[in-house]
């Protein structure tokens, strides 16, 4: 590791190799004793200890505990620890890491390099508009819980605040991903971390499926649920997209026969979903890809794709056929007439409330008083249609501001980057990419949860940081 990017040395005391040996022993003592009894006298110290240790292990090593949640985003193991609550690797890194980031020398030396010129300043510039429009956004939504204790009361409004704390938990990623991010060397690290995470996670549910009943691959790999160990199907399929993505970047920068044959696991991870909003994100995002794909690489993609198919499982191809036919009876049918229903009860909710909106995520409290079976819809199963029922028209028209600046700040990228740089094909895909996220959130609300927004908030700052790192090159060959 760098020593310019190092906030400590990484050679333990014998005081720190003393307390972890300590962490161990006490950890895997506790286990046996967990194991033997599960009740919760030894399962919660069992749980403290293993806190204390992950939070000691983000405070000692801040870079490899980032790479630990960049990976998370892509494969998250969660502990449950009530019905409704979960914990992960992210809650519990993420403040650790954010202080020793922001107080360490990571932020310093990312604020003292600055890059100068104009390239570098039209790069800030797009940067600065959409960090301001998500900010604003979020404000927005912050402030929509007024409106949501006032219509449900302060402990919905409560509810609604940790899923928004979620949100900014993913957020949170673009300035740590900016200051550690810098080089690409450690660029490289990021990319390595996320592929591995899809690997594992491709692998996971493979034996998921194969030998545990699981129905549908997801990305969250519960550790103490045997009986649902594996949810969040759509959520795993946009993830494939991203990991598959980088996989193209990868190959196109140094070609190796691994990238395709990863990406092979990512689309099978994908029919495995049998997530239809994620295969229609990884079809907009092929669309709008294909007119600058050499036909052989195109030719050679088509028969991968043909010869994978034999391979999935008959519920694919049954969930599949009865989605285009929307056949009676079946759960699909089902699925398809309560979503419209439910937007259907959510357009009774924008009437009343055009300009205020309920309250972020205030749908679910409010929609049992819109219909006239007195459904209760969790979420409106559209993200932008969401974002209107709970922010109004001024959060939708925020948020139409933020897609603008997301997508130029990839076409300024695109415009300042070198052909051949990282950064060059970051902002090839950059668009495409964005636009198979968007359509996925037609049919569903990724973008309310923290691993969508963590993925993208690591890819827009790795564009960024790219971008600069590109022009600085540019800039000292031209000298």
């Amino acid at each position: 590791m760098s020593t310019a990017f190092a906030t400590r040395s990484l050679r333990p005391t014998v005081r720190e190799s003393i307390l972890a040996v300590a962490l161990i022993l006490g950890l895997a003592v506790l286990t046996g004793l967990a194991v033997g009894d599960p009740s919760p006298r030894w399962f919660f110290p069992l749980a403290a200890i293993a806190g204390l240790g992950v939070l000691y292990a983000g405070s000692r090593w801040p870079y490899p505990s980032l790479m630990l949640i960049l990976g998370s985003s892509i494969l998250l193991v969660v502990v449950r620890v009530s019905d409704l609550r979960s914990v992960n690797m992210i809650d519990v890194l993420l403040p650790t890491v954010l202080v020793f980031s922001y107080f360490g020398r990571a932020r310093f030396e990312a604020r003292t390099h600055e890059e100068h010129g104009p390239s570098h300043a039209r790069l800030h510039a797009a940067e600065l508009g959409f960090t301001r429009a998500v900010l604003v956004f979020y404000c927005l939504a912050a402030l929509s819980l007024i409106q949501l204790a006032r219509l449900a009361g302060l402990p919905a409004a409560l509810d609604s605040a940790l899923l928004l704390a979620r949100a900014v938990q993913g957020l949170l990623l673009f300035p740590l991903c900016k200051w550690w991010l810098r080089t690409p060397e450690r660029i490289q690290d990021a990319w390595r971390a996320m592929v591995v995470a899809g690997v594992v996670l491709a692998l996971v549910n493979i034996a998921g499926v194969a030998l545990w009943d699981v129905k549908r691959a997801g990305m969250t790999l519960f550790l103490n649920d045997t009986e649902g160990p594996i949810s969040d199907p759509n959520e795993a399929g946009t993830a494939a997209l991203v990991v598959g993505v980088i996989l193209l970047i990868r190959h196109a920068m140094r070609p190796s026969w691994i990238n395709p044959a990863l990406g092979v696991l990512m689309l099978a991870l994908l029919g495995l979903t049998q997530s239809r909003s994620a295969i229609l994100a990884w079809a907009a995002f092929g669309l709008f890809t294909l007119h600058w794909v050499r036909p052989s690489r195109l030719l050679t993609g088509a028969l991968g794709v043909a010869a994978m198919l034999p391979l999935l499982p008959h519920s694919f191809w049954i969930r599949m056929v009865r989605s285009i036919a929307i056949e009676r009876g079946t759960f699909e049918a089902f699925s398809f007439f309560q979503r419209v229903y439910g937007w259907r009860t959510a357009w009774g909710v924008v009437q009343d409330h055009p300009w205020t909106g309920v309250g972020y995520l205030g749908f679910r409290f409010v929609s049992h008083r819109y219909n006239e079976l007195r459904v209760v819809f969790g979420t409106v199963e559209n993200y932008f249609y969401e974002v209107l029922v709970s922010m109004g028209i001024p959060g939708l028209v925020l948020l139409a501001i933020v897609i603008v600046k997301l997508f130029n700040l990839g076409h300024t990228v695109g415009r300042i980057a070198p052909p051949g740089t990282l950064a060059h094909h970051m902002a090839r895909f950059h668009a495409p990419l964005c636009l198979g996220l968007l359509v996925a959130n037609l049919t569903g609300d990724n973008f309310m949860g923290m691993l969508a927004i963590a993925q993208l908030s690591i890819w827009t700052a790795v564009l960024v940081c790219s971008g600069h790192a590109a022009v600085a090159v540019e800039s000292d060959a031209c000298r």
